[in-house]
């Protein structure tokens, strides 16, 4: 539902405790089968099967991001990719071209795809912007018969732009987007220096509403900005920040409430003392990379890339996989020569790498610039 007015309001900032419980609460639902595309390389049934697969060479963008998009035409799988830049596009259907093409000028650290619509944070200032991708390739709409780009963008009509700002987002410094399993609403939630916002997709504009914006105080710097969705609750919390709880084996998740008119903040610092203690420990901080809700009652919080049925742990030389079941080792990909960033992971995880005794030029450029390369072998099953 979206509202013509906003209601300001603060909501609660709520600490939960989380045990590790391995190998309790997991799925057991085979995936749904992927369309098929063009591009990918096929994903081999078996057990030791991932592999590096080099998809450019030499690319000498400074990337923050990446998302993967399907043409629902010609069903050709792209490379989006966010960088200092602007936005580009490799399409995995045509590396034979050794080509980029830049879809959009400005600098993008977060990026996000759905139903032919790239969500970003671009800009200097970060800014939430919507992308048309079908309009972005073809550069031209039925309406115009001239190109798009001869056209400088402030004066296209707002109907018929392929690039549209999102207002009231400027400052706007990390997103997140989340599904919620019980009703099938998808949200994405922003931070700001004032508060966090919350939209709704609407498909029948296929965009993203807004529903609220909340005024609390969010934690600088923020390392972690994930939704939790329980069944109670209409709208997602937000986890943002991850902290050692006293007992041993268990973390403590911040939480902002979203669902709250509140206008005060839960401290309960105190909460798993006994009250005899006279020197309280102070809780640090965990450096926490990620946060996955896999189940309404189970929370993987790690400190390296996850997907739904194991953990991809990468490191400076290469990545190691391990089960969720067992624990066991299942994948293993380790080069010395060369040094490897995580670059995104949305449905397709890509990788940039160089050698190890390249020189910077400027302090952010190799001279040859990086490689990129997909996962093969291991596919997400969300």
């Amino acid at each position: 539902m979206v509202t013509d007015s906003i209601r300001v309001l603060a909501p609660i900032f709520c600490p939960i405790l989380l045990q590790y419980l391995p190998g309790e609460g997991r799925r057991n639902d085979t995936p749904t089968p992927r369309p098929i595309s063009n591009g990918l390389p096929p994903t081999p049934k078996v057990h030791m099967g991932a592999c590096f697969s080099k998809v450019f060479n030499g690319c000498p963008l400074r990337i923050h991001c990446t998302a993967s998009w399907i043409h629902p035409d010609t069903r050709d799988q792209h490379i989006l990719i966010g960088a200092e830049e602007g936005i580009y596009n490799l399409n995995l259907n045509e590396l034979h071209d050794a080509a980029i093409d830049q879809l959009y000028p400005r600098r993008t650290i977060w990026m996000y795809v759905i139903k032919d619509v790239l969500m970003s944070l671009s800009g200097k200032t970060p800014q939430l912007y919507r992308h048309d991708l079908l309009a972005l390739q073809s550069k031209q709409t039925h309406r115009f018969s001239l190109h798009m780009n001869k056209i400088p963008e402030r004066l296209v009509p707002r109907k018929f732009a392929l690039t549209t700002k999102v207002p009231d987002t400027k400052g706007c410094t990390k997103c997140c987007v989340g599904r919620n399993p019980y009703n099938g609403y998808k949200y994405l939630c922003g931070a700001m220096p004032s508060g966090i916002f919350i939209m709704q997709w609407y498909d029948p504009l296929n965009k993203f509403m807004l529903l609220k914006h909340f005024e609390c105080i969010v934690p600088s710097p923020l390392s972690v900005f994930e939704m939790v969705i329980t069944p109670e609750l209409e709208y997602p919390m937000v986890c943002v920040s991850v902290k050692q709880a006293y007992e041993q084996n268990r973390l403590r998740l911040d939480l902002i409430n979203m669902n709250s008119g509140a206008s005060w903040f839960h401290s309960d610092e105190l909460e798993d003392m006994d009250g005899t203690a006279t020197v309280v420990p102070r809780r640090e901080n965990i450096k926490v990379i990620n946060v996955t809700q896999l189940e309404k009652d189970a929370i993987l919080v790690c400190y390296d890339m996850c997907l739904p049925d194991s953990v991809l742990a990468f490191h400076k030389h290469g990545v190691q996989g391990r089960s969720f079941k067992n624990g066991e080792v299942t994948q293993e990909i380790v080069e010395k020569s060369r040094v490897y960033r995580l670059l995104g992971s949305d449905k397709v995880v890509v990788l940039e790498s160089h050698l190890c005794q390249e020189v910077p030029r400027g302090g952010t450029l190799t001279e040859e610039g990086a490689d990129l390369y997909i996962l093969a072998g291991h596919e997400a099953s969300y």
